[in-house]
């Protein structure tokens, strides 16, 4: 038995939706990661620049 063209369009789109919501959470969380490196980097440089300063 054929599929009805609405049901199959439906589908697709259930298909598409999953897969964005996949990339959106693997950019995310790729994201973050990389954030939190160049925020980790940032406050090392500063204190290791903040311990050269005459006291």
């Amino acid at each position: 038995m054929r599929k009805k063209k609405g049901q199959s369009i439906l589908e697709y789109v259930i298909v598409l939706t999953v897969i964005i919501v996949a990339v959106a959470v693997a950019a995310k969380t790729f994201i973050a990661q990389g954030v939190n490196k160049g925020l980790e980097d940032a406050k090392k440089t500063i204190e290791y620049a903040t311990g050269q300063l005459p006291k």
